[in-house]
């Protein structure tokens, strides 16, 4: 005969053996996701940085070569120019690598700025220079720096001393949509030539009167109509 007292102990070693069941599988669970992360970051971790590399190949690739021949003066892809001003040090030789392109080698001053640790690069003419518009001129220079760049960046000034003329476009200098604006030109031409000749031939032209009928006549031209009884 069981008593009460071994009763109580067999269900509370039950209870325990199945609480101790759930918190081994919520364990093995909590493992598991956190296995499953760890792998997943490690693969969001090697996908970035094969991301980088690959970026990294890309703008070595097409960075510009810069020689220093003094503090002053250095060669771009073999081009000289001599650095005329360089406020707070903002003159950088591997930025100006990465972000040179061959469409500055047509100004006459470079002008490179910081912000937000990325250098932005601009060209700007000589003063009394035909080209560019007047804010194109590196007379504007302070006009350019308080309104377009942070208030007190490093900034660096760059003289081309070797200005290339700019490259023709592909297609022979013509724009495709000066094309098409004369294509339309002379399509409204035509169609005003053909509308105007119309317009002259139907003034010169008499246009018959319209005919007026009489009271008479309009009354001869009404319907009669005649109320029939229905036979019984």
């Amino acid at each position: 005969m069981i008593h009460t007292k071994d009763k109580c102990d067999v269900n509370e070693t039950e209870k325990f053996k199945k609480g101790e069941a759930i918190f081994l599988s919520q364990a093995t669970c909590l493992t598991t996701f956190y296995i499953a992360g760890i792998f997943l970051n490690s693969e969001k971790k090697e996908r970035r940085e094969a991301q980088l590399a690959k970026k990294a190949e890309t703008i070595k690739a097409f960075a510009s070569e810069v020689v220093l021949q003094s503090p002053t003066q250095m060669l771009i892809d073999g081009r000289p120019y001599i650095l005329e001003k360089n406020y707070r040090n903002g003159f950088e030789v591997k930025k100006l690598e990465e972000r040179f392109s061959n469409i500055l080698t047509k100004y006459d001053y470079i002008v490179g700025d910081w912000g937000y640790e990325q250098l932005r690069l601009r060209g700007f003419y000589a003063a009394g220079s035909n080209k560019g518009t007047p804010t194109q001129s590196i007379e504007r220079l302070q006009d350019y720096l308080y309104e377009y760049c942070n208030f007190g960046c490093a900034y660096f000034v760059l003289r081309n001393l070797d200005v290339q003329p700019p490259t023709p476009s592909h297609n022979g200098g013509k724009n495709k949509k000066t094309g098409h604006k004369r294509r339309t030109q002379n399509r409204k031409e035509k169609s005003q030539k053909a509308y105007t000749a119309q317009r002259v031939y139907d003034i010169n032209k008499k246009q018959p009167r319209s005919k007026k009928y009489t009271t008479d006549q309009v009354k001869k031209r009404k319907r009669r109509f005649t109320i029939r009884q229905k036979n019984k």
